[in-house]
């Protein structure tokens, strides 16, 4: 004979069976809250590959197999073209640290020393004469950069070897999670969908929403990336710059960094011209790379989401813009998927409470 839990009790019981949930739920989500950003792209990388690996299932017949083997590709995938970036920067950066080195103990350089000549600067030196203000000494400016980068560089040695430990265990727990989604995350979805008190086809309706805009963000950032990389490396073979091509491939990969983006790649070589007194080189790229290069993730990442979601571009700008300063990166995500939601449960909203409005006008 079956009991039911609530038979012959009164509302303390339901209230005490609250209470208990949400003191049990709110350390629950203590515990798994570090490891949202990880566990939120496990859930996003396996809703893109999830066709992948039911075909790999099919063909070697064993799903625990097919998920380890997908893991292993993807993680493949991402480790090998950031350690090559990694590398490549890092390379670049103690080459142009002993350059800089180099120039700034050898005094003023030629080419910084002709900036005084320009009719300009000597016309801005006669301001500050007027003014009563020192002039300038690059040469001392320079030297006191050089050492507070040293400095910095010094003192953050340890935090930078401790966020690498924490990417490397997010990056684990990713991995794991991606794992176990691609074995039981249909069952998973369901059993979260039976703690919904929406109607079925509402309850598609959004999980359909954020699939199309998993897949609308993932094809749209790889373009807009095989196209900031393309425009990028035009613009290290318009400046004269070395190998094009294997720096327009990094700009291609760190595009997907949120913020910085490509600037991690033509920034340093814009500073670096910039110190050694090529102004006008340094400010044309710096146009060239900030305007062009730039416009492209703002303006093409939105139209091609958009094309996806279905949603006005302006909310899609919004929420890319707005998601990546409140959650990071996932926010290229999630911004996007809460507008769409927003949008569907006021679309519920209006089919299940406009007719009462409506039957109900009021006095």
């Amino acid at each position: 004979m079956e009991h039911n839990l609530w038979a012959g009790q009164s509302g303390l019981a339901r209230a005490f069976l609250l209470v208990i949930l949400g003191f049990v739920l709110y350390f629950a989500w203590r515990i798994v809250e570090p490891f949202f950003a990880p566990l939120a792209w496990a859930a996003i990388l396996a809703t893109v590959f999830y066709p992948v690996f039911q075909r790999m299932a099919r063909a070697l017949r064993r799903k625990e197999l097919a998920s380890g083997l997908a893991c292993l590709i993807l993680s493949v995938a991402i480790v090998l073209p950031a350690l090559l970036v990694v590398l490549l920067l890092a390379g670049e950066s103690v080459a142009a640290y002993k350059s800089l080195q180099h120039t700034i103990a050898s005094g003023v350089p030629g080419k910084m020393a002709s900036i005084q000549e320009l009719p300009a600067y000597q016309r801005f030196l006669e301001k500050l004469d007027q003014m009563g203000l020192p002039k300038p000494d690059f040469a001392d400016a320079a030297e006191r950069a050089f050492q507070a980068l040293s400095r910095y560089l010094v003192t953050s040695s340890a935090s930078i070897l401790s966020g690498l430990a924490t990417f490397v265990l997010h990056f684990v727990v990713m991995l794991l999670g991606l794992y176990y989604f691609f074995l039981y995350g249909p069952g998973i979805l369901h059993e979260l969908l039976t703690l919904i008190p929406l109607r079925p086809e509402y309850q598609n309706e959004i999980i359909q929403k954020f699939i199309s805009i998993v897949h609308a963000t993932f094809t749209g950032s790889l373009v807009v990336a095989l196209v900031q990389g393309a425009v990028g490396g035009l613009g290290f073979l318009i400046f004269g710059l070395p190998t094009p091509l294997l720096w327009g491939a990094c700009m291609a990969l760190v595009s997907l960094v949120p913020v910085l983006g490509t600037a991690l790649i033509w920034g340093p070589v814009v500073i670096y011209y910039l110190l050694s007194g090529a102004i006008v080189k340094a400010l044309l790229m710096l146009l060239y790379f900030a305007g062009v290069v730039g416009t492209v993730d703002n303006v093409l990442k939105p139209i091609l989401i958009r094309r996806g979601v279905e949603i006005h571009t302006l909310w899609v700008f919004v929420g890319i813009i707005g998601g990546i300063s409140v959650f990071g990166f996932l926010g290229l995500v999630l911004g996007p998927f809460l507008f769409t939601v927003l949008i569907v449960l006021l679309d519920i909203y209006k089919a299940e409470f406009g007719s009462i409005a409506v039957d109900n006008p009021g006095p």
